[in-house]
C-alpha cells in the first residue's frame, strides 16, 4: 500500500518504498494517547522535502556505500535542533532492518560486527560506512554526507 501523509507505523516496518515517496519521518509521540496500539516507535511522514531547522530525531531516507563499494539504502537518525546531528543508521536489507550504531555508541564494535554478519559480509567490506541524506538540510546547497567508522 503506498505510503501517505495518513501513514502511522513502527519504524521497524518501514520500507524503501515508504522513503521514496516521503524520505522524511518523524515520531508521532504526540499521537500514543489517542490510538492504544501506538507506542514510541510508531513513525509518520514528515511532509516538508526539506529538513528545517529546530527539528529533534527524524529518520531521513539516505544512499550508503559500505567501504566495498556496495550500495544500501535506509535512514539515518537527524537532529537540527542546534547543531546538526547525525544518529544510528538503518539499512533496508530484504523485509530486514540493519542497525548501524553511530560513532561512538557503547556497543559499536559489537553492533558493527552484526550488521556485517547480517549483510554477510565482513566488517572490513562494511566499514567505514558512508552516506548521502536524500533530502537537504534548510538553507544548504546539497546533500549532507557523513560515515559510520
Amino acid at each position: 500500500m503506498r505510503p501517505s501523509l495518513k501513514t502511522r507505523k513502527p519504524i521497524d516496518q518501514l520500507t524503501p518504498e515508504d522513503l521514496a515517496v516521503f524520505p522524511v519521518w518523524e515520531f508521532t509521540l504526540d499521537e500514543e494517547e489517542d490510538d492504544d496500539e501506538q507506542d514510541e516507535t510508531w513513525v509518520r511522514p514528515h511532509a516538508a522535502k526539506i529538513v528545517g531547522a529546530g527539528l529533534y530525531s527524524l529518520s531521513v531516507a539516505a544512499d550508503f556505500t559500505a567501504s566495498s563499494g556496495q550500495a544500501f539504502t535506509g535512514f539515518v537518525d537527524v537532529t537540527t535542533a542546534g547543531q546538526f546531528e547525525s544518529g544510528h543508521g538503518v539499512l533496508l536489507q530484504g523485509s530486514g532492518h540493519i542497525f548501524i550504531p553511530a560513532t561512538g555508541h557503547p556497543r559499536a564494535a559489537k553492533e558493527r560486527k552484526a550488521a556485517a554478519a547480517a549483510l554477510g559480509m565482513k566488517e572490513s567490506q562494511v566499514f567505514p560506512l558512508s552516506f548521502t541524506l536524500r533530502v537537504l538540510l534548510q538553507g544548504e546547497a546539497a546533500p549532507r554526507h557523513g560515515e559510520f567508522a
